[in-house]
């Protein structure tokens, strides 16, 4: 598991109070019950905590863990260093 991984299962366990056991890759957020505030206020979470800002486009209801997961880690690899 990655750092990206660890980050988004935890915030989706903990904020969102997601069982773990429903998490999977594929998991949709919509299949989480993860609804449109819910969204933005991950996204704005996930800014503060990986320091990637996730545009409304990229994290939708039908948005799959694996996507938002990669979409978090490209935009990691490439944010300038500080």
């Amino acid at each position: 598991m990655s750092s990206t991984d660890a980050v988004l299962l935890d915030l989706l366990t903990t904020r969102f109070n997601v069982p773990e056991r429903e998490i999977t890759p594929e998991s949709t957020m919509d299949e989480l019950d993860i609804d449109s505030l819910a969204l933005a206020e991950l996204a704005l979470a996930l800014q503060e905590d990986v320091g990637a800002r996730i545009e409304d486009h990229e994290a939708t209801k039908d948005t799959t863990v694996a996507q938002l997961t990669a979409t978090l880690a490209a935009k990691r690899a490439t944010a300038p260093v500080q």
